[in-house]
């Protein structure tokens, strides 16, 4: 994706690694001195992702409607651009004084997780299907790391969502990407996009908004 820059009073969002910033305390409530970066240094890359976890969470809790038609727009085009700055612009405060600079496909894929495990606080309990077709919601036809990620839900949504509600980083979250190993690796065989770049915060989020269509009511 393109790099994407937001223009925010308290926070921005730009096109680079995630890096994060903060001069006040968490995005919500009294300040946690425990949770608060002493300094306004760059933090490290794990920091700097529970940062962006914490400033789409509070998007999520503060405009849900907004983060639904996120998702609806098309991964790259015009139309999610404009929302997403539309959304930075609103929700500035989530990160009060602060500074967060991520990719734009970052940015949707934390919103997609956070709106995931806010409308379904409760696993996937169906069993793995290593069998099923490789397939993808037509939306997603344009873009192969979505069609991907439908590959993946399909045939094993149970490891994908543990994948999810599992800390960044944490032993949990790499047992969840080793029962999905297989399951990475067939969606891949023989397919045109056998040669995807994609890290772990990229997957997550791919993962989310797959897992987050799946689940939604028919109709």
């Amino acid at each position: 994706m393109r790099a994407l820059v937001l223009p925010l009073i308290a926070a921005s969002l730009v096109g680079t690694p995630a890096v994060a910033q903060d001069r006040s305390a968490a995005y919500r409530g009294r300040p946690d001195q425990a949770d608060r970066p002493r300094n306004t240094a760059p933090v490290d890359s794990a920091e700097a992702k529970r940062w962006m976890q914490r400033f789409a969470q509070c998007v999520v809790a503060g405009n849900p409607t907004g983060a639904r038609q996120l998702l609806a727009t098309s991964p790259g085009s015009t139309d999610e651009r404009d929302m997403l700055i539309r959304i930075a612009q609103q929700r500035a405060n989530c990160l009060h004084h602060g500074k967060l600079r991520m990719k734009g496909n970052w940015m949707r894929g934390a919103i997609a997780e956070q709106l995931y495990l806010r409308a379904y606080p409760k696993p996937v309990e169906a069993a793995p299907m290593p069998d099923a077709p490789l397939t993808a919601r037509a939306d997603a036809q344009q873009s192969p790391y979505h069609a991907y990620a439908d590959c993946i839900v399909a045939r094993n949504a149970p490891a994908a969502d543990a994948m999810l509600r599992a800390e960044p980083g944490s032993a949990a979250e790499k047992s969840a990407l080793q029962q999905t190993m297989p399951t990475l690796s067939s969606c891949l065989a023989g397919g045109k996009d056998g040669k995807l770049a994609i890290d772990r915060t990229m997957l997550r989020g791919y993962l989310a908004e797959s897992l987050y269509v799946k689940r939604l009511p028919a109709g």
